[in-house]
């Protein structure tokens, strides 16, 4: 009788270990492409989204460093980027920056979950804008 519950244990204790909850990948890493969602900010607390404006807007990320920015289906910046990570402000704020070739100031950025999070920080009015990854 020990033997048996013994094995029960283990026997359960195995099954419930091998189980595998399905998780949809995530990455951190920029490379990839990036539709836009909305962008929030400017002086009035204005919120942008393809919808209200009429137009899309997608980021190409590429592992060699450059980029593409497309507004309705058209390249509109062809470059290159950098990013800096655990950039240090007076304020004493950290961030990681991306600078573009063409987009003319840097910009904070979060990925989180498959979404990405640009926010102009040398600009106090600027804006906030939500891209998700496109799979």
């Amino acid at each position: 009788m020990k033997y048996f519950s013994l094995l029960l244990v283990v026997m359960v204790y195995c099954s419930v270990s091998s189980c595998n909850k399905e998780k949809l990948p995530t990455s951190d890493s920029i490379v990839g492409e990036w539709r836009w969602v909305k962008s929030v900010g400017g002086i009035g607390g204005f919120t942008l989204t393809p919808k209200t404006e009429g137009f899309t807007q997608k980021w190409v990320f590429n592992a060699d460093s450059t980029c593409k920015f497309y507004h309705k289906d058209t390249v509109a910046i062809n470059g290159k980027f950098s990013i800096k990570r655990n950039y240090k402000t007076s304020a004493g704020e950290t961030f990681d920056l991306i600078n573009t070739t063409g987009s003319g100031s840097d910009q904070a950025f979060v990925i989180r979950n498959d979404s990405l999070f640009f926010r102009d920080i040398f600009i106090s009015d600027g804006f906030g804008s939500t891209y998700v990854r496109i799979k």
